[in-house]
């Protein structure tokens, strides 16, 4: 054969095809967009189910479609329907079926529930793995109550309020739940479960109760607040808004217990969320800390009206939303830059 005709049927071996580097090529921008997507997760600018969304349409998929959509409205209503059903059977006969009958049923639905939402969880889109984090999150509460059938059971031999054990549990629940699928509703249900566990904790003083509980609501939402900046705890904006009802929920709870001081440390933590919102550029921050704001002058005003005045009471609310209309004025632009 000629030298350069055996060249030519080599290089016809191979060098790939048209067709086929087109392919290779669209597989790396796949790939590429992949690690794109994962590190907008990472930095809260988008959800996973987006993400999971936005990979299936430019892998080729037809992102969420009719399909999924139907199937999570059909979750719906049907776990609606159960619920319902549920609630009734229970009503009528819950106090029939004794502590195995109770703890069976309970045990059969937290199972389903995980089950569903185990086998959803990996579905294209966003309507599939939305409704495994219902599932999920209602998993949450049918776990607390088998806790609860459990630990009550026991009678006086439980040295320890029944409370603590069930909180306890389920903040573990619900925390390998958010660690297999780190969503909106299952950060939901796991800050739920730490406050709860917070003041189970905080009930064990007896009188100094309130004070401890409150807190413990401030030391959570500051851990709260501190693990969403670090990404320790996604989505961000949500483990901002956990943290903000948890620094809003300790003052509020300190001063239930008739402690006027906590509505001055309430104030201050409002100016500083609206501050800190400002200068860093979160609304979320931004937001809230001006409704808490509005709320503790309101509670404030309400609380010295009749000791120091109607008139000095109107003048502290109106040098408050002053001073938070000064701060925000002169601090939105720092806002508006860093704003995503």
């Amino acid at each position: 054969m000629d030298p350069a005709g055996a060249r030519g049927a080599e290089q016809a071996e191979v060098e790939p095809t048209p067709r086929e580097v087109a392919e290779v090529a669209e597989v790396d921008e796949v790939d590429e967009l992949g690690r794109r997507v994962d590190r907008w997760v990472e930095r809260g600018i988008i959800r996973r189910d987006q993400a999971d969304a936005i990979l299936a349409l430019e892998a080729g998929g037809d992102g969420p479609g009719r399909r999924p959509a139907v199937a999570e409205a059909l979750g719906y209503v049907g776990g609606t329907l159960a619920l319902v059903a549920a609630g009734s059977i229970g009503a009528e006969s819950w106090a029939d079926l004794g502590r195995a009958g109770r703890l069976a049923v309970l045990a059969v639905a937290t199972a389903a529930l995980f089950g569903a939402g185990w086998r959803l969880r990996a579905g294209q889109g966003r309507a599939l793995p939305r409704l495994a984090s219902v599932l999920w999150m209602l998993s949450v509460a049918t776990w607390a109550g088998l806790l609860a059938v459990l630990v009550t059971g026991r009678g006086d031999a439980f040295a320890v309020d029944p409370l603590l054990p069930v909180a306890a549990g389920s903040l573990a629940y619900a925390a390998v739940l958010w660690r297999l699928e780190p969503r909106v509703l299952q950060q939901v249900a796991l800050f739920a479960a730490a406050a709860a566990t917070v003041g189970a904790l905080a009930d064990q003083l007896g009188s100094s109760a309130g004070l401890a509980t409150g807190l413990g609501f401030l030391a959570l939402g500051a851990a709260w607040l501190e693990l969403g900046r670090r990404g320790l705890v996604r989505p961000r904006r949500t483990a901002e808004t956990l943290g903000v009802l948890g620094l809003v929920a300790g003052p509020e709870t300190i001063w239930a217990g008739t402690a006027g001081w906590a509505l001055l440390l309430g104030l201050a933590i409002a100016l500083g969320l609206v501050a800190a919102g400002s200068l860093a550029g979160r609304p979320v921050l931004l937001g809230l800390g001006a409704a808490a704001l509005f709320l503790f002058l309101a509670e404030a005003a309400a609380e010295w009206w009749r000791s120091l005045g109607a008139p000095l009471a109107v003048l502290l609310a109106g040098l408050g939303l002053m001073t938070a209309a000064v701060i925000l004025s002169k601090l939105r632009p720092a806002a508006r830059r860093h704003a995503p």
